[in-house]
């Protein structure tokens, strides 16, 4: 019997992917959301196999390796002479953000986190920007592509809301930097993330993001030189999927450097 909360994957799928059972509808459909990645999706409860502890385990193995990777390589020698750029996350997936807030803990990255409704976003966010004025926004959680016409935005769960969120942002926020905006989720509207403003986005071949992929963005923009690019081919390739999973525009970074 399988019951909200249920950590599942999908027999036709042959489990590739981790699930946790969220809801489940009148109609007997379970509605899922990646345990490691920004996907959500629905199956029939008949199509779902409990997993095992030890494929949980060994997921989050992956993720706390990770973290400890982009820390590792990330941290800025000398810290006390350089401020690092202010990151507001905004996530549809509580859980998730509280895996990215806790990579910015390690990394001495002020952060401020925000779990919202994929939907409530575009009328939301730009009230905490205007009162935090960060310098780097996420807007995530989750999202996925029906493999219809991939022009067609109606084909994606949550894309037309991040793109509303970020054509608000760049109304009252024009120059490109002034905030950096990454975007997006597992299979989201690459391109239309991008004309609506954002620096970097997911997804541009269509594929699955995990759910540090937009944080490890975040944590290469904030400790690099307002006068200098953030190395975007560098960066994506730390992110999961690389260039399938995430690109970008060539965008400078926001850390200042103190003189005294």
């Amino acid at each position: 019997m399988i019951n909200i909360g249920d950590i599942v994957g999908r027999k036709s799928y042959n489990c590739d992917i981790a699930f946790e059972v969220v809801d489940i509808t009148e109609e007997g459909i379970a509605i899922l959301v990646g345990k490691t990645v920004r996907l959500i999706a629905d199956s029939p409860l008949d199509d779902l196999v409990l997993l095992d502890d030890e494929r949980i385990h060994r997921e989050e193995a992956q993720e706390a390796a990770i973290i400890e990777s982009v820390v590792n390589q990330s941290t800025p020698k000398n810290r006390k002479k350089f401020l690092m750029g202010k990151i507001l996350h905004v996530d549809g997936d509580g859980k998730y953000m509280k895996k990215c807030m806790y990579l910015y803990k390690k990394l001495n990255i002020y952060a401020i986190g925000i779990e919202m409704k994929e939907q409530e976003m575009p009328n939301k966010v730009l009230k905490y920007i205007h009162y935090l004025h960060p310098d780097v926004v996420i807007i995530t959680g989750h999202d996925s592509f029906n493999r219809k016409d991939k022009d067609d935005m109606d084909n994606y769960r949550n894309s037309k809301h991040f793109v509303k969120t970020i054509l608000n942002i760049r109304r009252d926020y024009p120059v490109m930097n002034q905030p950096i905006v990454i975007a997006g989720a597992c299979q989201s509207h690459f391109e239309a993330l991008i004309a609506a403003g954002a620096n970097f986005a997911s997804s541009p071949n269509r594929v699955n993001i995990k759910s540090l992929d937009p944080a490890i963005i975040a944590v290469k923009c904030a400790p690099t030189s307002l006068l200098e690019p953030v190395k975007v081919v560098e960066v994506i390739e730390k992110t999961s999927n690389k260039n399938e999973g995430m690109g970008g525009i060539i965008t400078f970074g926001t850390m200042k450097t103190l003189y005294y």
